[in-house]
């Protein structure tokens, strides 16, 4: 956890406390990106762009809320414009997705993790930005509900639908899949 007098520094604008901020949750904001976007990158630009707008807007950061929700909303609203942006230009995700910080020395974990990914990735594809926004929040990165209200802005009652169908979606492409 960040102790405030980092986070105070880095709010009257050294960049060495930003650096220390950067270099504790540059690894969480890289893995909700990866997990929302599907693309290494693209996640690399909008935890690089995560933490510009969190540098530009840092001096409005309310210190009653935690630095990581925070930043998780920053990259979250972020990805979730990539999202967007992406279905209007009826782009489709690219197959390569590698997450850089899978860590195992075992070969059959390290073929398992792939192979889970490949499955996320297939049955990710299914849903739609918000859907996937929600899912990977809720399920993948496992926060409670009032942190992903907060994170994406949008009710309960659009999570807790957009979280239902996503499940569904999910199981129903799995269960295929096996």
């Amino acid at each position: 956890m960040m102790i405030p007098e980092t986070i105070d520094a880095a709010r009257s604008g050294d960049t060495g406390a930003f650096a220390l901020i950067v270099e504790q949750y540059r690894q969480s904001v890289f893995r909700i990106c990866i997990r929302i976007l599907g693309d290494s990158d693209e996640a690399e630009d909008a935890v690089q762009e995560t933490f510009v707008r969190a540098w530009q807007s840092l001096k409005g950061y309310d210190p009653h809320y935690s630095i990581a929700t925070w930043l998780r909303t920053i990259a979250c609203r972020l990805c979730y414009d990539v999202l967007r942006r992406r279905t209007r230009r009826r782009q489709y995700e690219q197959d390569a997705c590698r997450q850089g910080s899978m860590d195992s020395g075992n070969p059959e974990s390290l073929r398992m993790s792939r192979e889970l990914e490949s499955l996320f990735r297939k049955a990710a594809s299914g849903l739609s930005p918000m859907q996937r926004t929600v899912f990977v929040l809720a399920e993948i990165e496992q926060l409670p509900s009032d942190e992903v209200r907060r994170i994406t802005g949008w009710s309960a009652a659009q999570i807790k639908s957009n979280l239902y169908i996503a499940r569904k979606k999910v199981r129903k492409t799995i269960e295929e899949e096996l």
